[in-house]
């Protein structure tokens, strides 16, 4: 049976999200948005996991954000913007995914030049944000 969305999936997004926000307590936000942004993708990738026989997952391939989150089943994508409203009623949902979406393949590389010219630790709130908004929508299906 596929439980959406994958708990085995989200557990990696959390532990790169806790990760982030031991960089940012050390000043470190370039890393810690880096590591958030990859934490966003996978969050958005749990819904979008497939179990295999072995207990492990298989996720969809890509970083676009934005792109993955629009392969959610609509019903999902609803469900999970009421838990967001539900934890921060102040977060605009699909613009803070948008706003943060690129962040982790154009920011992990920041001596190219088509780097940002800078990130900051908003990326790592919302990807606590989603987190927690994700774990709460786990918890109304009964993962």
């Amino acid at each position: 049976m596929q439980l959406i969305p994958n708990a085995r999936v989200w557990s990696q997004g959390r532990e790169y999200v806790e990760a982030a926000e031991i960089l940012l307590d050390y000043n470190r936000v370039h890393p810690a948005a880096v590591l958030a942004a990859l934490a966003i993708e996978i969050f958005i990738k749990s819904f979008l996991a497939t179990r295999l026989p072995t207990g492990h997952a298989s996720t969809k391939h890509g970083h676009g954000i934005f792109e993955l989150y629009e392969r959610i089943a609509p019903d999902i994508r609803a469900d999970l913007i009421v838990c967001s409203s539900e934890i921060d009623s102040a977060v605009a949902f699909e613009v803070e995914l948008k706003r943060h979406d690129g962040i982790f393949t154009t920011a992990r590389y920041f001596y190219e030049p088509t780097a940002p010219g800078s990130i900051g630790s908003d990326t790592v709130y919302f990807a606590r944000h989603l987190c927690e908004s994700v774990l709460r929508l786990g918890k109304r299906r009964g993962v």
